[in-house]
């Protein structure tokens, strides 16, 4: 819990080196605490896939789209 964590840092600290530790706050998980190696991991590993909506498209993204819809289109006709 919380409460654990104010008074037992060094150990809670100990222990998120092992493995990522769940901390507690009124009997619901709130936060996890871990070794920054082992989320720098997690983060590379996100999906990073994106939505988006109609008008929102990034310029760069929408070119990806055109340039292979004419691409297609040209090797159709």
């Amino acid at each position: 819990s919380t409460v654990d964590l104010d008074q037992r840092l060094g150990d809670v600290k100990s222990a998120a080196a092992r493995a990522p530790v769940v901390i507690t706050e009124h009997r619901k998980d709130r936060f996890v605490l871990m070794h920054v190696d082992e989320f720098k991991q997690l983060k590379a590993k996100a999906n990073t896939r994106r939505v988006y909506g109609a008008g929102e498209t990034p310029k760069a993204v929408a070119k990806l789209f055109t340039d292979e819809i004419d691409r297609v289109l040209t090797k159709a006709k």
